[in-house]
């Protein structure tokens, strides 16, 4: 009876994961408004609270608060306690940071729009020799390339990574079409897809290169998964976030 009052008593205090950390980040939300505020504030809260069972579990045991005999207590008894106070500090430490990192995912998922990291992107024939679409791509300012067949509808794009593999005396005689990627159907991304909705996509159909596409079915660029992946980071590593 006595533990589980414990256990009860412990779930309420005000930092995550705890109980207690989610009606102090509702608290803290209220009063400011922002949500990350609140979340910010119960999981440093959180933090505190790891450090405090770290050092105050054992040093409490010894005590004897908890009904033990303080003259009982051996030097494994010691070890044991404060085993088992660095395993729950390191259980809410964790479990603090996660809840963080995972307001700051949220937070910061909106920023990700498919039309803002697209590339620019040219349309090339399949027999184009690389160096003459790379030529074609450095006047146009575009940083991609998209094989189109004779309608003008694309059929694959050309691979960051494959290009980069040739060397450049070898250029004049590669064909684009050797080193493109078939589209398959989930490569084609509207350029309207934010967030959430443009990561699930991604994670449905993964390839390294998307086709960012306008709703009329025009061609907007390339999207590259390395180039998603660079602005999250940056968003993530923002100060204040």
């Amino acid at each position: 009876m006595i533990s589980n009052l414990i256990v009860a008593v412990f779930n309420l205090l005000p930092g995550f994961p705890l109980d207690g950390g989610r009606m102090l980040r509702a608290v803290v939300w209220k009063i400011t408004g922002k949500p990350m505020s609140g979340t910010v504030a119960a999981a440093w809260v959180g933090r505190a609270l790891a450090v405090l069972v770290l050092v105050g579990l054992p040093l409490l045991t010894r005590t004897g608060l908890f009904g033990n005999s303080t003259e009982d207590i051996s030097g494994f008894d010691t070890v044991t306690d404060a085993l088992l106070a660095a395993i729950l500090a390191a259980i809410i430490w964790t479990g603090a940071g996660n809840s963080l990192r995972m307001a700051r995912l949220r937070e910061h998922l909106p920023e990700l729009r498919a039309r803002s990291l697209t590339r620019r992107a040219i349309p090339v024939e399949p027999v184009t020799p690389l160096s003459e679409a790379l030529r074609r791509a450095n006047e146009s300012g575009a940083r991609a390339l998209v094989v189109v067949d004779a309608t003008g509808e694309p059929t694959g794009i050309v691979r960051e990574a494959a290009i980069a593999a040739v060397p450049q005396h070898r250029r004049p005689w590669v064909a684009v079409s050797t080193l493109s990627q078939d589209l398959a159907d989930g490569m084609r991304v509207p350029a309207e897809l934010t967030g959430q909705p443009l990561l699930d996509h991604l994670r449905a159909s993964p390839a390294t290169e998307y086709l960012v596409v306008e709703e009329t079915g025009e061609i907007y660029g390339v999207l590259s998964t390395a180039d998603v992946e660079r602005a999250f980071v940056r968003a993530m590593a923002r100060p204040g976030s």
